[in-house]
């Protein structure tokens, strides 16, 4: 059974090259350690919110919060093409 990852590179011409055991468990670790990173930041910034009483002050916690989420997942995601290549 394909991939997503597999299949959407099938469509659009790129090569699939199967990664190593290694590679595979290097990637793993890099996505355990996003999830507990977003995990934390999520913790802290709710934390945050709960004491907070200024809506303005509550929504720039919150687009802080969404734009910590976003930069820790686009580095996870720039590790892990590291390892791929």
């Amino acid at each position: 059974m394909k991939s997503a990852y597999e299949i959407a590179m099938e469509r659009f011409g790129g090569e699939s090259k199967e990664l190593s055991g290694e590679q595979k468990a290097a990637i793993a670790e890099i996505d355990s350690k996003m999830k507990a990173k977003v995990a934390e930041t999520e913790i802290m910034f709710d934390q945050q919110l709960a004491t907070e009483r200024d809506p303005a002050k509550a929504s720039l916690i919150k687009q802080t919060r969404r734009q910590q989420i976003a930069k820790i997942k686009e580095d996870a995601e720039a590790e892990k093409e590291a390892v791929r290549q």
